[in-house]
């Protein structure tokens, strides 16, 4: 069990206690050519949960960008019962991890599972969702710029899009195109929806702007493992 004030609290349940298992292998640190305190905080926030719900370190950063949206300052299983949520319009692209079980229960939730669902045609009206999110999709879609720009077209002009990718800070965003195939979720999958496309830096707040979003604001969940990103 690790000390409680490390994380301060969960975000999704408002649980105390966090565990650490670890979750990165060595041939993906090589692929991404991870120093060793990088591979510490990846692992991180893949890896550190939520004794209570499972959560963990990047999907609690993500319900603190959720949250953020809505100016809801409690935890997200409360939120997602408030009676002034019950008119909000989300689209789910892929299930958010341990999130998807309390976005669900929102009247308003549409899920949209990729890669069956294609993030750069998705099939919806423009000005369709209040609220769009996604978690660790981004870097599996070929042409992210694209994706993001799908993104702001099916969001209301008030809308907001609140999503994670795999961020490591200290460098710039990289096109996997010309390296070596690499794929998330587990040692030795091939798993053609796992294929990493872009490994994201501290430069891809440009992407979202260059989708035609106006905004770009980083919510920190014990930096800089977790990072969840709201674009409006």
């Amino acid at each position: 069990m690790l000390e409680p004030d490390l994380f301060n609290w969960c975000d999704v349940c408002g649980g105390r206690e966090f565990k650490h298992s670890r979750v990165l292998w060595p041939a993906l640190v090589s692929a991404w050519e991870l120093s060793e305190d990088e591979a510490r905080y990846i692992d991180i926030q893949q890896g550190t949960h939520c004794a209570g719900c499972g959560s963990n370190v990047r999907s609690i950063a993500l319900a603190r960008a959720i949250m953020r949206v809505r100016g809801h300052e409690r935890f997200l299983t409360e939120f997602v019962s408030a009676p002034g949520q019950a008119s909000l319009r989300v689209l789910e692209i892929n299930e958010a991890g341990s999130l998807h079980p309390h976005l669900k229960q929102l009247p308003g939730h549409t899920l949209a599972s990729f890669p069956e669902c294609d993030m750069t045609n998705l099939p919806f009206p423009d000005g369709a969702f209040d609220l769009v999110v996604h978690s660790d999709t981004l870097e599996h879609v070929a042409d992210p710029l694209k994706g993001l720009r799908e993104c702001r077209r099916v969001l209301d002009g008030r809308g907001a899009l609140a999503f994670t990718v795999p961020v490591v800070p200290g460098r710039l965003s990289r096109s996997r195109a010309a390296l070596p195939a690499s794929y998330h979720g587990c040692e030795g999958t091939t798993d053609p929806g796992m294929l990493v496309h872009t490994e994201f830096g501290a430069d891809f707040w440009a992407l979202v702007m260059r989708a035609g979003f106006s905004s770009c604001e980083v919510v920190s969940f014990h930096y800089p493992a977790g990072l969840g990103i709201l674009a409006r």
